[in-house]
C-alpha cells in the first residue's frame, strides 16, 4: 500500500522536492503523492500538476489525517530560523517526515540519514558521513568523510564539503562552494555562492569569496 504524501512549500525547495519523490516512485512507487500545502495559491488551484490541498498551519491536521509530510518551507536562507521554529511548533512526529533520495545519486552505504531529507540527482557521499533530519542536498554536491551535516541545512548545487567537517543546524552552503576539511560551519550561518571556507566560521554569520571572509552578522 502506498504512502500518501503531501509537499508543504512551492516554488524552488517545494517544487524540487516533487520531482525528487516522482522519480522514487520511478523506480518503486512508495508514495501516493496528494498534492501541496501552500500559503501563496488558492487552496483547490493547481501548482504544476498537483492541486493544493491548504495552507501551511494545516500540517499537523494532515499528519493526523495519516499523511506523510516533506516539509520545505524553511530551505530559503532568509528568516529561516523563524521558519524552522514555525515548524517545530507543530510538533511532527519524525516518522512522519519523508524522506527521498534520487535514483541517480550515489549515496555510500555507511552514510546515515535523516527524516524529511531531500537529495537530488548525482549528489554523492562519500564514506560514513552522518545528515541530520530535514536537510536538502541538491545536484552535483558532495558530501565528504565523516562529515556531519545538522538538522535544516541546505547543501546547494556543486557543492563541495570536505572530510571530517561539521556543518551546524540551519546552516546554508551556496551554490558552487568549497569547504576545506576539518572545520566547522556555523549554525544558521551563511555561505556565499562560489566561497572556499578554510577556516570556522561563527553563529548567524554571513561568509563570502576566496577565501572565505566575514560580512556580517544575521539577526536571530
Amino acid at each position: 500500500m502506498k504512502k500518501r504524501l503531501i509537499i508543504i512549500g512551492g516554488q524552488g525547495s517545494g517544487q524540487i522536492a516533487m520531482t525528487v519523490f516522482e522519480e522514487v516512485n520511478k523506480a518503486k512507487e512508495i508514495w501516493q503523492i496528494e498534492g501541496y500545502l501552500n500559503d501563496i495559491v488558492e487552496v483547490g488551484d493547481y501548482f504544476g500538476r498537483y492541486k493544493v490541498l491548504g495552507k501551511s498551519e494545516e500540517t499537523a491536521d494532515f499528519v493526523r489525517r495519516g499523511y506523510y509530510i516533506h516539509y520545505a518551507l524553511h530551505f530559503n536562507a532568509k528568516d529561516k530560523q523563524e521558519r524552522v521554529k514555525k515548524f517545530q511548533g507543530y510538533a511532527i512526529p519524525l516518522e512522519a517526515n519523508a524522506t527521498a533520495i534520487h535514483p541517480m545519486a550515489y549515496i555510500n552505504p555507511e552514510t546515515k540519514i535523516g527524516h524529511g531529507v531531500v537529495i537530488c540527482p548525482f549528489a554523492a557521499t562519500s564514506f560514513g558521513p552522518v545528515i541530520g533530519n530535514f536537510v536538502h542536498v541538491y545536484s552535483a554536491a558532495l558530501v565528504g568523510h565523516d562529515s556531519r551535516l545538522g538538522d535544516f541545512c541546505t547543501v546547494a548545487a556543486h557543492a563541495v564539503i570536505g572530510a571530517r567537517v561539521n556543518v551546524g543546524e540551519g546552516a546554508h552552503i551556496g551554490l558552487n562552494c568549497s569547504i576545506r576539511e576539518d572545520i566547522s560551519i556555523g549554525k544558521y550561518s551563511i555561505v556565499g555562492m562560489g566561497s572556499v571556507v578554510t577556516r570556522d566560521t561563527e553563529d548567524f554569520s554571513v561568509v563570502a569569496g576566496n577565501p572565505a571572509a566575514f560580512i556580517k552578522k544575521l539577526q536571530q
